[in-house]
């Protein structure tokens, strides 16, 4: 009788390469998932913020365009103001990395997280009719969320402002 060749050695090997190459298409697949997974996040995440910005910076328009006249005025931190549409003394602020409106003693938070020092609220002064004083053209509101890293702003013209002849 011929002598027969057992093949126990080879299986093992068999085993062994099936192992690996296992390991190595499973550590690429977890790759693609996680980078997927981060990606939506990523995009969630900056979605959310840019659409918060953006009802921030209406709110603060809806706001500003009726504005009728105001009492104090801080760059870069505040202003108090009355609208000819909107009852009551109103006050815009940026304090604790957030963007406030006071409506009498009431304070809403319209917006977190803002980049420290990259608030702005900034006034343009014009002789718009031509009387010889100044009037405000427009008001300027601006920032940068923490999350997006990406600068948000607006100009608002106020109607009231510009006295009529």
């Amino acid at each position: 009788m011929a002598a027969s060749k057992h093949p126990g050695g080879l299986v093992l090997i068999e085993l062994i390469t099936v192992i690996v190459l296992i390991g190595i298409i499973a550590s690429f697949t977890t790759f693609f998932v996680y980078s997927g997974i981060e990606g939506y996040l990523n995009t969630k995440n900056t979605n959310e913020g840019a659409l918060n910005a953006q009802m921030a910076l209406d709110r603060i328009s809806l706001e500003l365009r009726d504005l009728e006249h105001f009492t104090s005025y801080s760059e870069n931190s505040s202003l108090t103001f009355t609208s000819k549409v909107l009852g009551g003394t109103r006050k815009l602020s940026y304090s604790s990395n957030a963007i406030w409106i006071s409506i009498g003693s009431n304070d809403y938070k319209l917006l977190e997280k803002i980049e420290a020092g990259s608030f702005v609220l900034s006034k343009e002064a014009r002789d718009l009719n031509y009387d010889g004083s100044d009037d405000i053209a427009y008001f300027e509101v601006g920032f940068r969320l923490n999350e997006i890293g990406k600068e948000f702003n607006t100009k608002i013209f106020p109607r009231h402002m510009v006295e009529d002849i």
